[in-house]
């Protein structure tokens, strides 16, 4: 059996975060957790003032993506922590980044920039380690955070809310999508509803239709194909008309 002493420090800052924790960000498509989170997790484990970490902003610069999503600062971060056994303070460097996105200031992407770097600093002790190693990932089907099995144990463990079962039908989100998308492809379209005038102007009513649309689909007509179609004999019918 594990006694609490058996525990590593880098066991004790890769607990598991509460599953509400666990964010997903679209904009980077990666999961994360909060600063705060982070934070929460090193007084915890370290304690209040036996960590510290700073912005190295002599490092900082401004770098163009590649990927096409604009300007990026990135900056080196220093990370200390005090080890009790050693009777001093360890100091760890890693870089950090942030994208400028809409509204947002080089001031307040070089802040988060700093979050960014003290994060990855933290998680060579094991803060998170999980995400950093991708075992926590975003389910775009079920629209949902998937965290690994041994996790559902864990919550179980500590009394803490559990995530969905991971081998349910979809959640009621996307059931809802799911149905409205079924709705929207019964909704004619609109060409289909201009096909429709057109044929009433020609035939009165609407009889034959149908039938006439799914012949031309097995002729593998579109219906962009079949309005022009219509529009023809309607502009033939019209010259007849005015002649």
């Amino acid at each position: 059996m594990t006694t609490t002493n058996d525990i590593t420090l880098f066991q004790k800052m890769n607990f598991p975060f509460p599953y509400s924790e666990y964010q997903y960000d679209s904009f980077n498509d990666r999961c994360y957790v909060s600063g705060q989170a982070i934070t929460e997790r090193l007084n915890e484990v370290l304690g209040v003032g036996y960590w510290k970490y700073q912005g190295l902003h002599e490092t900082e610069k401004i770098i163009q993506d590649n990927n096409g999503k604009g300007s990026r600062v990135k900056i080196y971060v220093e990370f200390s922590f005090y080890n009790t056994d050693l009777k001093e303070w360890v100091t760890f460097v890693d870089a950090g980044s942030e994208q400028i996105k809409a509204g947002m200031n080089e001031g307040d992407a070089t802040k988060s920039a700093i979050t960014d770097g003290m994060k990855k600093c933290a998680s060579r002790l094991g803060v998170a380690s999980d995400l950093y190693k991708g075992l926590v990932t975003w389910d775009k089907q079920r629209q949902c955070i998937i965290v690994p099995e041994h996790y559902l144990n864990y919550y179980e463990q500590q009394n803490l809310t559990s995530p969905i079962n991971h081998n349910q039908t979809p959640t009621t989100q996307q059931n809802k999508k799911t149905t409205l998308t079924a709705k929207l492809q019964q909704r004619p379209s609109t060409t289909q509803a201009k096909m429709k005038t057109i044929w009433k102007s020609l035939a009165g009513d609407l009889d034959g239709f149908t039938e006439w649309v799914s012949k031309k689909k097995q002729e593998k007509l579109t219906e962009k194909q079949m309005l022009l179609l219509l529009e023809q004999r309607a502009n033939k019918q019209k010259a007849v008309t005015t002649a």
